[in-house]
């Protein structure tokens, strides 16, 4: 599953300089000499202004990914949802992220510095973004530069990008979704797979564990990815990661299904404990059937 972007940030703070100043002993014109007077400064603190043009809400209204500029949505999403930037005093920040068809929010608390050239930098332990601002706007990029830059603009209040639910889901009993799942059928582009995915079997291609905190682990080919899930009608869940989010139901014979609602539907039943399977003993590189099937944007060629 593809993503394009996330944001990190950590902290510090400038230290100000201490000013003293003191008057030296003199004589008045009649010869007497004046008792010497010292006059100690309060200790003060040069306020560092560097980071103020970048606090405030910033949402992004455009974005250059691969040498194409978006202006009105990106993957079919409006491009708010792309990041929502809040930078605080205290050198804190959160970004929100929305790429999923119900618009849900991935929340993520940071912290920041300015950098010697005057741009903001995120920072986490996992990646980093440098913010600039230019005419008013702010420019953000991978640490990396990998040439991809979203444009953000200040803003009052945040758009907010989420479909509404049905009222009254908080009282509803979900605890037949909770455990751990295996896949036996999975389908993408029209294709059923029931044996296996590639050079893997079905059930251990596609895992699943739901939890009552509301948070879930799928694994792909041995991949853990986290996700947030949260009810959505009564007999069905939402679950969303950064870049992805799936619709989730219980059938009449006790099967999950996970939809993307796009390309993909895994079909899993309930186990006990996962099956033990030996990742490492099948080839690292994964068939292109298979890849196809986890990653279909990226096997496309590109347009002119």
């Amino acid at each position: 599953m593809k993503k394009l972007i996330c944001f990190c940030l950590t902290a510090a703070m400038f230290s100000g300089c201490l000013i003293g100043c003191s008057s030296k002993s003199k004589k008045n014109n009649s010869g007497k000499t004046e008792p010497e007077t010292t006059s100690t400064a309060e200790e003060t603190t040069s306020p560092d202004n560097s980071g103020k043009p970048f606090l405030g809400k910033w949402e992004s209204y455009k974005a250059l990914v691969m040498g194409e500029m978006y202006e009105t949505s990106y993957a079919g999403y409006p491009l708010s949802a792309v990041a929502q930037l809040e930078v605080r005093e205290d050198n804190t920040a959160t970004v929100n992220i929305a790429l999923n068809p119900r618009g849900k929010t991935r929340v993520y608390n940071y912290t920041w510095d300015i950098t010697e050239d005057q741009e903001l930098h995120l920072k986490s332990p996992n990646d980093g973004y440098y913010c600039r601002i230019e005419q008013g706007q702010m420019i953000m990029k991978y640490a990396d530069d990998d040439g991809t830059e979203i444009y953000l603009m200040l803003v009052n209040e945040f758009t907010n990008n989420e479909t509404p639910t049905e009222a009254g889901l908080d009282k509803v009993d979900y605890s037949g979704f909770m455990g751990k799942w295996e896949a036996f059928e999975v389908s993408s582009d029209g294709e059923i797979y029931t044996d296996k995915l590639g050079e893997y079997p079905i059930n251990v291609a596609f895992r699943l564990e739901m939890f009552d905190d509301k948070s879930s682990v799928m694994s792909i080919i041995g991949d853990p990815q986290t996700y947030e899930w949260a009810p959505e009608k009564k007999d069905q869940l939402y679950m969303w990661g950064d870049y992805e989010g799936f619709s989730i139901k219980l059938d009449d014979d006790g099967c999950l299904i996970v939809d993307d609602e796009s390309n993909l539907r895994v079909k899993l039943k309930k186990v006990k404990d996962f099956t033990e399977y030996d990742f490492s003993a099948v080839s690292e590189q994964i068939p292109d059937e298979e890849d196809i099937i986890l990653n279909p944007e990226e096997n496309e060629e590109p347009t002119e």
